[in-house]
């Protein structure tokens, strides 16, 4: 058998090196496709979420965000983020993900975004106080519920007893206090403490509409507002749709209580029935009021 000479060895050899350097640079240009394409995707959902955001659309633009950032993994998307997670409410997500961005390294204006974190985290802490007191009222309004029950219960067993009621184990229908309805004064109230609310969220308005002037300045470039503006814009324009929505909502409930009022007719007392045993063992007698 002939043995391959040198110079075959070594062309095999050269063929076999360009094979490879030109398969391992086709691996690497079809990533860098895939990751161009992932960035195109990328930026069209931020300009997606940046005009649902101006809209006040802030599910559709958090959507939006999150996906981008699934698909890039930019850091600065996580701020876009935390700012729809504050709008929709939900300010220990919003805390969370400015964390991260800060976590990142690649904050800009890293004093600013701090200061903003520690505005959310009271948000969170105000939220939670809230939401307990909110509960705490509840319990104590059940509890109230129950001792009034009990107290009608109480009276009402007191009077039977008082006009010779039921005796030798006899059961009778307890008579009830005809009393008027209570909707027409919790629909007053409510509506009362909605249009005071309203009112709050008025004078907020009115502050952030302030903060938002002094923070914007006219130049050569156009009518320019820093950071803190646009976040004042953005207060004023939620506290004003709170402030008319409790205004009216106020006025309405105000209104339907007071009708309802004004038109409710009288309730008619419920009739009582005892059977009672005669003195001297006469037998027994029904007796009944209406």
């Amino acid at each position: 058998m002939t043995r391959p000479s040198k110079t075959r060895v070594a062309s095999i050899l050269i063929a076999a090196a360009v094979t490879l350097g030109a398969w391992e640079p086709t691996a690497g240009a079809q990533q860098k496709t895939e990751k161009a394409a992932a960035d195109v995707r990328a930026r069209e959902l931020f300009l997606k979420g940046d005009a649902a955001y101006a809209e006040g659309r802030y599910e559709e633009a958090l959507a939006a965000f999150q996906e981008a950032y699934d698909l890039s993994g930019r850091p600065q998307l996580l701020f876009n983020i935390s700012n729809s997670l504050e709008r929709l409410g939900r300010y220990q997500e919003a805390v969370d993900a400015l964390d991260k961005y800060l976590a990142s390294g690649k904050a800009k204006d890293r004093d600013v975004v701090q200061k903003r974190l520690a505005n959310l985290k009271k948000r969170v802490e105000d939220q939670k106080k809230e939401q307990e007191k909110l509960a705490r009222e509840e319990d104590e309004k059940r509890q109230h519920e129950e001792a009034e029950r009990k107290k009608r219960e109480e009276a009402q067993g007191g009077a039977a007893q008082a006009s010779g009621g039921p005796t030798d184990g006899a059961a009778a229908v307890a008579p009830e206090k005809p009393s008027g309805s209570i909707v027409p004064w919790v629909l007053i109230g409510g509506g009362g403490v909605v249009l005071v609310t309203g009112a709050v969220f008025g004078v907020l308005t009115l502050g952030a509409r302030s903060d938002a002037k002094a923070g914007c300045a006219d130049a050569d470039a156009g009518h320019l507002c820093d950071a803190d503006a646009r976040s004042a814009l953005d207060r004023e324009k939620t506290f004003g749709l709170v402030a008319d929505i409790g205004i009216v909502s106020g006025l309405v409930l105000g209104g339907i209580g007071t009708y309802f009022l004004l038109t409710e007719k009288p309730a008619e007392p419920k009739v009582k029935v005892g059977i009672r045993s005669l003195p001297g063992g006469g037998g027994v007698q029904v007796g009944g009021t209406f």
